[in-house]
């Protein structure tokens, strides 16, 4: 009986233990399902700004911010709507307003939000007052005075001490500054700076007074300006390419507002719109912050993956097919040889060719020099693990002009081919070159996939792939690969689209989304030895974090949502199955007087792609006989004999100087001036 008892206290005792255990386990289990639920949000995102301290040498990052400087269209407007004459009359202010400053997507007064914003960024924390200006590429055709003519209509003139348009034109004023309340007109010397912002704004930070004339009559509203450097001014802008220069110029502290397309008012569709607090409340607070804490924000491009809103989107349908872009997206900027037997022979390799190696092909074109490590190794990793672990099916979508072999032949030197099923280029000039490989067996053939038979965009022939898998991938009639096979079973957001350039994600004409996607940063700097590059890309090219959120993207699409603007009643005006991307707001009716559209910064094109010419050092018998190789064009290589390219390949280039020791050559007692002397 004791023996009984004994069990019976032990059995209960390991009961409670049980119990306790159980408890803290689900304690546990619900602490870290809180914290991933927490991360899951984080990833959400929606348009709106991005504030960012770029790196740069000899900036000092504990330097305050002195001056805030705004673009004025798709900017502070949410889309700049002008009269011919730039004024208004009373009866026009209140649609003026509209049609420039509120927006139908976020609860409240958009203008009243933008006074209370400006009221607080024109002081510092410590209650010392901070300018505002305005530097705006606004072309209307009585200059300035119609800038200010808008922000008097708006309540906003007041906040700032000048505006400053851009490119300078004759017979218009190109600047107006503040002073006791009256607006005045001046001439900047915009005419005197390399036609860019970035220029610009550094011109200001060495010559404030030239900028703000006020300065000198103390006013007090910018005597902070006096003592300023670049690394003070920030500039809030819709448009990236305004934030670094081809002179190499680059502003060290800028917001970036978020560019879209929209139906708004009664305007129909708007393309490039913008607007800072268009979508969401955070973009004032953000921005307030980021002026008080600059060194906060360090630069970073990383890439962000988004799931739209769709029908049937709680199913979570798994992905069963990537398609990458391959310019500025598999490759940082895409370097083509011209020989033309690289677009036309598949396995084509650079021989004996002065222009490129090998080795520079891969360099040029995958290897990043802003992170550590082999680049082209990591990518090769992220699309081992899309293939062999996620048994997904891999293929490239891309513009490139050198058609499909040439972008395999590319591939093929970076050992990155073989993860591919296919690859689809668009239309070439060339038309005898083939828009499309595809790897069957572990060989690969030439074919014409249907890019013709679809409308000129990604999202359409996105759309296309799917309703006709056989017709992009031939090797599906004889393949017995499981992973191809399974694409046949996938719904539409079953693909997923990779790629560095936004408006590649939705069609405007055919109003055709793509609904699992992937956006890779773009960014413009100085690369390698081909100087100030623009609208560069890249996976991985600035953070090895993108590989991990791509490989996690693929497995759970649902978790990264495509955070949605508030739509006031807009369900009600919705019809069933469409898309507020495309859908039509016609609450209000188009104003009774004549608005016009102010030119909107478009982006600029892509600099080609080209890097320095390879020097060729003339060999000693070129050096002592003038007549065979010029004596002049000695002298204008030696020029440049300290730079790295050319002293790595002065032993290749002539093998009697790599014979001959340093000691002879400075034995010798050649006259001044000679040419040897140069080369020494």
């Amino acid at each position: 009986v004791s023996t009984r008892s004994r069990t019976l206290k032990n059995d209960k005792n390991c009961v409670k233990q049980d119990v306790q255990l159980r408890d803290k386990l689900a304690r546990r289990d619900q602490h870290e399902r809180s914290k991933l639920v927490l991360q899951r949000t984080s990833q959400r995102s929606s348009f709106r700004v991005r504030c960012v301290e770029a790196e740069c040498p000899n900036k000092d990052s504990n330097y305050p911010v002195k001056l805030v400087v705004f673009d004025l269209d798709e900017t502070l407007t949410m889309v700049t709507f002008m009269t011919p004459s730039g004024t208004y009359k009373v009866h026009e202010y209140e649609w003026a307003k509209k049609a420039n400053f509120e927006t139908p997507w976020v609860e409240g007064q958009r203008l009243a939000k933008l006074q209370k914003l400006l009221a607080d960024l024109a002081h510092d924390q410590q209650g010392q007052p901070r300018a505002l200006a305005i530097l705006t590429k606004n072309q209307h055709r009585t200059g300035v005075a119609a800038v200010v003519n808008l922000l008097k209509v708006a309540d906003l003139s007041s906040y700032f001490s000048a505006i400053w348009c851009m490119p300078w034109r004759r017979n218009v004023p190109n600047g107006a500054y503040q002073q006791a309340g009256k607006w005045r007109f001046f001439e900047p010397p915009v005419n005197k700076v390399h036609s860019h912002k970035a220029d610009v704004l550094e011109h200001v930070a060495r010559n404030p007074g030239m900028w703000f004339p006020q300065l000198a009559a103390g006013d007090a509203r910018v005597k902070a300006l006096r003592q300023l450097k670049p690394e003070g001014v920030v500039l809030v802008d819709d448009q990236r390419a305004n934030f670094t220069s081809d002179s190499g110029k680059q502003v060290i502290r800028y917001c970036k507002v978020a560019r879209y397309d929209a139906h708004f008012f009664g305007f129909g569709l708007l393309k490039d719109m913008g607007g800072i607090g268009a979508h969401s409340d955070a973009d004032y607070d953000t921005l307030k912050r980021f002026v008080t804490d600059p060194w906060l924000c360090k630069e970073t491009f990383k890439v962000r993956c988004l799931q739209k809103m769709f029908e049937g989107d709680t199913l979570k349908r798994p992905v069963r097919l990537v398609v990458f872009d391959f310019d500025e997206t598999l490759t940082l900027a895409t370097f083509m040889p011209q020989d033309p037997a690289c677009r036309s022979q598949i396995g084509w390799r650079p021989v004996h060719s002065d222009e490129w190696t090998e080795e520079d092909l891969v360099t040029y074109n995958f290897e990043s020099p802003w992170v550590s490590g082999s680049r082209v190794a990591k990518l090769q990793n992220l699309l081992a693990e899309l293939t062999t672990g996620q048994q997904l099916p891999l293929a490239i979508l891309t513009r490139n002009e050198g058609g499909a072999v040439a972008v395999l032949n590319l591939l093929k030197m970076a050992q990155l081919a073989d993860f591919f099923s296919a690859v689809w280029t668009f239309s070439t000039p060339d038309k005898g070159l083939p828009a499309g490989v595809y790897q069957d067996g572990g060989q690969w053939r030439v074919f014409n996939p249907p890019v013709d038979q679809v409308p000129d965009h990604k999202a359409d022939v996105m759309k296309h792939i799917y309703e006709n898998l056989r017709a992009w991938f031939p090797q599906l009639e004889k393949s017995r690969h499981t992973p191809l096979k399974e694409m046949l079973e996938m719904a539409h957001e079953g693909m997923v689209l990779v790629d560095d350039e936004r408006a590649n994600f939705s069609s405007v004409a055919t109003r055709v989304r793509v609904l699992r996607y992937c956006k890779v940063a773009r960014y413009d700097n100085s690369y390698r030895d081909c100087g100030q590059l623009n609208q560069m890309g890249g996976i991985g090219a600035h953070s090895d974090e993108d590989y991990e959120a791509l490989k996690q993207f693929m497995l759970q699409p649902w978790d990264y949502p495509y955070e949605p603007s508030p739509e006031l009643g807009m369900a009600a005006r919705t019809p069933a199955g469409q898309s507020h991307e495309f859908s039509e707001f016609l609450e209000a009716s188009r104003p009774r007087f004549q608005l016009l559209r102010a030119d909107t910064d478009d982006e600029l094109r892509k600099v080609p792609r080209k890097r320095k010419r390879r020097m060729v050092l003339p060999t000693r018998r070129q050096i002592s006989d003038k007549t065979i190789a010029g004596f002049t064009y000695v002298a204008e290589v030696v020029s440049d004999a300290s730079t790295p390219l050319f002293g790595s390949r002065r032993a290749r280039s002539d093998p009697h100087l790599a014979a001959d020791s340093s000691s002879n050559w400075k034995a010798r007692s050649d006259p001044p001036g000679s040419t040897r002397n140069l080369l020494d």
